[in-house]
């Protein structure tokens, strides 16, 4: 459940930054568009996700786009989710019971043995508003500038970014660079607790600093579009990214077990926070295939990742658009994703190698593998409307027995499968 509200330093920059982006806007609107203007494209959605066991959340989303008399365009979105539900802690199941402090300090939630650690007080609300607006700067060259602002009770985040695209070869080639920059500011409740401190039980002194850490990100990336023929074309991206600052997890644990006794061998002794390295270098390269033929539209993509936290992913998607009776059409997908685990990742400290510089026990940074099954079923109403509802299913799968698991350990499951159902309805409108 939320304990706190934004702090105050937060809630002044909140306020003043929107009131500058709600400004530009108005400045942007009454400068290009007029009466004569193209209409407003509206894209309306709603998602629903219900993880097995654990998280339930709904996103609301606005977007809207409106070419201007100059050539470019305007857009504005906004994006309302809420989370609730059993959120994993990082610690690892045992044979008995397991109490934890919640990270107020004040008061506690249980688990029952056998059972994976998850914060069932979880609940998390963002609202998240991005403008863009862009322009040619001749027939060939066009250039477009971002802003967005997001917040929750316990993270804001304020980016910007600008991205030129060239278009070459009578507009079949485009050339497309783009820089970004983000400013986040974290504040989980309690504080920031120390690295690699030990949780105190409800109502002590728990070693927690500072009420808020910062985090900067730059992203820079190059690509090219090509049509390769009147019913196919291509795409070619790569991105560089750099994370500096605080990068842990307020909120996330590990258990320390016992790797000395015989007798309780695997056994859970005491429960420390994470601690993940303050940078973070990331390259992508994305590659996409889109054909069309006589029955549909064929999508094909591929994502290469990989950091300098050792984590590397592959990602391939496919897709195909079948074209029905009166503009009806259907669209199965099927999204496949594998990745390495980041070189610090333990589901648990053995009593016997502390002290480590690095440890986190969360899933999302451990090796797993992933499928996602989806298909969508709407009807294109014109050009710039349409409607559709979306079905997906996703399957995440890590190593529930691994070979460094010890005594008491071997009789979990250290990553449960994790399923999730996703469903999602889309309504685009002209206005």
């Amino acid at each position: 459940m939320v304990e706190q509200d934004l702090p105050v330093v937060a809630v002044a920059v909140t306020k003043k930054i929107l009131n500058r982006l709600s400004a530009a806007s108005c400045v942007l609107l009454s400068t290009h568009i007029s009466a004569e203007s193209e209409p407003w494209i509206i894209d309306l959605g709603v998602m629903n996700y219900n993880e097995q066991d654990r998280n339930t959340g709904v996103e609301f989303l606005m977007n809207a786009e409106r070419s201007l008399e100059d050539g470019g365009a305007f857009n504005l979105s906004v994006e309302l989710d809420v989370i609730t539900g059993a959120t994993p802690n990082g610690a690892t199941a045992t044979n008995v019971p397991q109490t934890f402090t919640m990270s107020s300090g004040v008061g506690v939630y249980s688990v029952e043995a056998n059972e994976l650690p998850a914060d069932d007080t979880h609940m998390d609300t963002r609202m998240a508003l991005k403008a863009a607006l862009s322009e040619p700067l001749s027939p060939d060259l066009n250039i477009e500038y971002n802003a967005l602002i997001s917040m929750e009770f316990d993270y804001l985040a304020m980016a910007g970014g600008v991205s030129l695209a060239k278009d070459l070869n009578q507009k079949n080639t485009t050339l497309v660079g783009a820089m970004n920059l983000e400013y986040d500011l974290v504040h989980p409740v309690g504080n920031i607790p120390l690295p690699l401190s030990t949780m105190q039980p409800a109502g002590s002194t728990q070693p927690r600093g500072v009420s808020s850490e910062s985090k900067r990100i730059q992203e820079y990336s190059l690509g090219i579009n090509q049509v390769i023929d009147r019913r196919s074309l291509a795409q070619l991206r790569l991105t560089y990214s750099e994370f500096r600052g605080y990068l842990s997890d307020g909120y996330k644990i590990l258990s320390v077990v016992d790797n000395t006794n015989t007798a309780t061998l695997g056994a859970t002794q005491r429960y420390i926070f994470e601690n993940r390295p303050s940078r973070r270098y990331m390259s992508s390269l994305y590659m996409a295939y889109k054909k069309s033929f006589s029955a549909g539209i064929l999508d094909v993509n591929f994502r290469h990742y990989r950091d300098n936290w050792s984590i590397q992913s592959e990602t391939l998607e496919l897709a195909f658009k079948y074209k029905l009776y009166n503009q009806y059409f259907v669209r199965p997908g099927v999204r496949l994703y594998h990745q390495d685990a980041a070189y610090f990742y333990l589901h648990s400290v053995k009593s016997d190698v502390l002290p480590v510089n690095f440890a986190s026990a969360d899933s999302r940074l451990a090796k797993f593998n992933a499928q996602t099954y989806g298909l969508e079923i709407g009807k294109d109403l014109a050009i710039g409307r349409k409607h559709s509802m979306t079905f997906e299913f996703y399957t995440q799968r890590g190593e529930s027995h691994p070979d460094d698991a010890v005594g008491l350990q071997r009789q979990q499951d250290l990553y449960p499968t994790l399923k999730t159902l996703v469903l999602k309805y889309n309504y685009a409108i002209k206005w």
